[in-house]
């Protein structure tokens, strides 16, 4: 397997990744779960270090000249996926109550939205 299919595959893995974890804040957010408890802080955690991981294989390759016309646009993208939970969680002060809740799966699915956006970019898309 190739580094450009790892990291498709790693892309793909972070589209589907934030949208089970949105989802999964909306199901706990309508069941008026009061906090966020161990298990959703964990998942949280790892949608940036996807996003880190994904960043790390695209320098390596830009390093071996692979992806040298990829547009200016997927590289920002990549870097709201990276920023976008630790920028809440420094938003929301660590807080985990409903209301927090509710905006880590608003923002875990606008996470998944630009992965989806970055891949597009990267493939040709709009």
């Amino acid at each position: 397997m190739s580094i450009v299919q790892i990291h498709a595959s790693i892309a793909t893995t972070v589209m589907l990744f934030n949208t089970v974890v949105s989802v999964w804040g909306f199901i706990k957010y309508f069941r008026k779960q009061e906090n966020i408890d161990g298990s959703y802080w964990g998942a949280i955690a790892l949608s940036p270090i996807l996003g880190i991981v994904q960043a790390i294989l695209g320098l390596i390759m830009l390093s071996m000249g692979l992806g040298a016309g990829v547009r200016l646009v997927h590289y920002l993208y990549g870097t709201l996926c990276v920023i976008a939970v630790p920028a809440t969680f420094a938003f929301t002060r660590g807080r985990d109550d409903r209301a927090t809740l509710l905006i880590y799966a608003i923002v875990l699915l606008l996470t998944a939205i630009f992965g989806a956006r970055a891949y597009m970019t990267a493939t040709g898309g709009l």
